[in-house]
């Protein structure tokens, strides 16, 4: 009972000590509570991003099917049919649902009362101010009907979501395949897709890079004011106090700014959370209600930051109750020894090497811990390396002798201050290695779109019997601003009924098109062709049967019989290397236009406005089902959309970490100005300009800085060297342009955070400085 008391009593003595004596104990503690409060923000914040993720999907899986089927037999005793349906306007994304019900009182997606009928829509808020705005009767001909009500969150991804649902009763007409719902919307969502081994790897190492500076930060922010209270325990341990009591005291000092740090995060943080909601970042948005951490790690925040912030001042306080005497008179540290500070980054660097050998969980798992071990490994190798060097400076200028002294006698404050900056840019540098890698070795992207060329692709509803690209292709034409039309067919044929019999292809379109496409020769309306291809296979014999696979659901498979006097060519000149068929429209006759897709190449006009792709659009919707509108080669493969996503997510959560880093650089000169007031003082009472002062804060700035950039240019290339090689990409390449760039965000930082210290130097200045504490 007596240890508890004793407990107790050490622990508010440390409070004590920590908010009493005036304003200076006072000013420590709110920088304290500052930075750690900004710490614990980042770290809520970053907690709740799977949740976020998580309600986004939920939703998005929610309001559909998402299982296609083409079966008849499947689609029967379906409760309602449903169509995912996507366009792109003015650079946005519109999505929609069309729903057909198959009996009364069928079941309704989220966020809407009943089934809309068919012919009308419910758009989303955010969809209809676009149609009530300005350009949105652009957009309005291409929603299936007349908007007649507004859809809830419930359904919604994000709130400035283009979204609609539509009612329809001719889904088997104007689909090729259709989701069922039986039960309930969201019945057969599939399994969410998760990252390959190379994403996975990519997301871990940004997602440390990101997290692990800011506990890197954490801790260094419990260390504020430092030396004054390293003075004030070895002042107490002199008078008698035990080395148990002064470390009980210090972690009282350190549990109060840790305590009043997590309170004010979690306030930073929901008051975020409340003005976050709608806001767009990279284009992002977010329902407020969806940002909220899960209870376990907010649990671990809350707890673990004050945890963190004890044990980091109870180590910092060794020097204290072995030499007491040393601290009080102010006599440098002990030089530090680099042997015991290079194991996180050796283990690390072994770690990652067995990875190549791991399989499964383990192998993620030791991917983690080597990662966060290196970057773990960066503020002690720093401490070390900015001691040795600073500790060989000599001579210069007064400003530079001034900041140089300085930093000798407070290294250890000085490396801290950007520990966490070195932390973030070793693992964006690592990252930057990778994504560069990656982006050479592997051709990911089509080639580059050309912006005078459309690509409108689709096919026509089956009681329609026009042929599609024909009668798409002259409405095409009278759009203003479009100069050129290419309108091409396409069908699969297959020679025989067995499903492992010989596949062609055929391509319908006029002589003139087809004289693009391959060398034909003389051609006219009622000619066949057949092109080899590379493997110069022989045109199958006349009167064989070609089974013509149906378009739409419910539909048979027709015969079509090849005629005589097919002409064989070589393979097309676009390089592909498939054989088929080239067709003229008469000789295609006995092919079912709903058997047929389209693909229409459209060329613009130099004068062509940014409106003629839209009217291109409404042409393509009047006439098409399934129908895209895209430029040139069309969109990025899915491996380049996850890559692409998961490089802005790691860039909006670098740009928080930067500002979070830039605050603490800005915390650590205010307290060092603080602390040196007296200094400063004297300094300005002897005659010092106070630009003499202002040169030597630079470089108290400038010179931290610099060693915390060459260290993670060393270890950031280490770091990114070792993730390649249990990548194996087949070729090396580094981000030059983004290293350059966080060189700029480095000097920038030093230069903003002189200039905020700049009011603070000239108060130290004054001669109230030279009264005593």
């Amino acid at each position: 009972m007596r240890t508890i008391r004793n407990w107790v009593a050490d622990l508010a003595f440390g409070v004590r000590l920590s908010v009493g004596g005036g304003r200076t104990p006072w000013g420590r503690l709110a920088l304290t509570a500052v930075g750690i409060g900004l710490g614990v923000a980042v770290l809520l914040l970053a907690s709740s991003v799977q949740h976020v993720d998580d309600e986004r999907r939920t939703r998005q899986e929610a309001r559909s099917g998402q299982v296609y089927v083409q079966d008849p037999a499947a689609i029967a005793g379906a409760a309602v049919l449903a169509v995912d349906k996507s366009d792109v306007f003015d650079g946005r994304q519109v999505v929609g649902v069309v729903v057909d019900p198959q009996r009364p009182g069928a079941p309704h997606p989220p966020g809407i009362a009943g089934n809309p009928a068919p012919g009308e829509v419910l758009v989303s808020p955010a969809l209809k101010a676009l149609l009530d705005g300005p350009g949105g009767e652009l957009l309005r001909p291409r929603l299936p009907g007349a908007v007649t009500g507004v859809v809830g969150q419930e359904a919604l991804v994000s709130p400035d979501e283009l979204f609609y649902y539509a009612g329809s009763d001719r889904l088997l007409q104007e689909s090729m395949s259709v989701s069922v719902i039986r039960d309930h919307f969201g019945e057969s969502s599939p399994s969410r897709l998760g990252l390959d081994s190379e994403q996975w790897m990519v997301l871990a190492l940004g997602v440390s890079a990101l997290l692990v500076p800011v506990v890197v930060f954490v801790a260094s922010t419990a260390r504020l004011a430092e030396s004054a209270r390293e003075r004030r325990l070895a002042a107490l341990r002199l008078v008698g106090s035990s080395r148990r009591q002064v470390r009980r005291i210090a972690a009282g000092e350190a549990l109060a700014g840790a305590l009043a740090g997590v309170v004010l995060g979690w306030g930073i943080f929901l008051a975020g959370r409340l003005a976050a909601g709608g806001v767009e970042v990279v284009g992002f948005t977010v329902f407020s209600s969806d940002i909220r951490p899960e209870l376990w790690y907010a649990a671990a925040v809350t707890a673990g930051v004050p945890l963190v912030a004890v044990v980091t001042a109870i180590m910092a306080m060794r020097g204290t109750i072995i030499e007491p005497l040393s601290v009080v008179r102010r006599t440098p540290a002990g030089r530090r020894r680099l042997l015991w500070r290079l194991v996180p980054i050796v283990l690390g660097t072994a770690l990652m090497l067995a990875v190549r050998q791991g399989a499964g969980d383990e192998r993620e798992l030791m991917f983690v811990t080597a990662v966060v071990l290196i970057l773990v490994g960066v503020p002690l190798v720093l401490a070390w390396v900015f001691e040795r060097v600073v500790g060989r400076l000599r001579g210069g200028s007064l400003p530079g002798q001034l900041a140089v002294r300085g930093l000798q006698l407070s290294s250890g404050s000085a490396a801290r201050s950007v520990s966490a900056i070195a932390v973030v840019l070793t693992g964006v540098i690592g990252l930057q290695t990778v994504l560069a890698s990656m982006e050479a070795t592997e051709v990911r992207r089509s080639a580059p779109a050309d912006p005078s060329t459309l690509s409108v692709n689709g096919s026509q509803a089956r009681d329609i019997p026009v042929d599609p690209a024909g009668a798409t292709g002259r409405a095409l034409s009278a759009v203003p601003g479009v100069v050129g039309v290419e309108p091409v067919s396409s069908s699969s044929l297959t020679q025989g009924e067995d499903p492992q019999a010989p596949y062609h292809g055929a391509l319908i379109a006029d002589c003139a098109v087809l004289a693009r496409k391959a060398a034909v020769g003389s051609c006219q309306d009622g000619d066949i062709f057949y092109s080899s291809g590379t493997d110069q296979a022989p045109a199958p014999a006349a009167g064989t049967p070609m089974r013509v696979e149906p378009g739409f659901i419910g539909e048979r498979a027709t015969t079509w019989t090849t005629p005589a006097g097919i002409r064989q060519v070589g393979p097309l000149a676009d390089g592909s290397g498939s054989a088929g068929f080239l067709l003229t429209p008469k000789a295609a006759e006995g092919i079912p236009v709903s058997a047929r897709s389209v693909n229409i190449a459209v060329r613009l006009g130099e004068d062509s406005s940014p409106d003629t792709v839209e009217h291109v659009r409404n042409v393509a919707a009047a006439h098409l089902v399934g129908w895209s509108v895209t430029r040139g080669e069309g969109p990025d493969t899915a491996q380049s959309g996850a890559f692409d996503l998961i490089r802005y997510g790691l860039l909006l959560g670098a740009l928080v970490t930067f500002a979070l880093i830039g605050c603490s650089l800005f915390v650590s000169a205010a307290e060092q100005i603080q602390q040196r007031r007296r200094q400063m003082a004297v300094l300005a009472a002897v005659g010092v300009q106070r630009r003499t002062l202002a040169w030597s804060a630079l470089l108290q700035n400038a010179l931290p800085m610099l060693a915390a950039v060459v260290v993670a240019l060393v270890v950031g290339a280490l770091l990114g060297g070792l993730v390649l090689l249990v990548l194996e990409p087949s070729r090396v390449a580094f981000d030059l342009p983004g290293l350059a760039g966080l060189l700029g965000i480095a000097v920038a930082a030093v230069a903003v955070v002189t200039a905020l210290t700049l009011p603070a130097l000239g108060r130290a200045m004054h001669p109230e400085g030279l009264r005593t504490e």
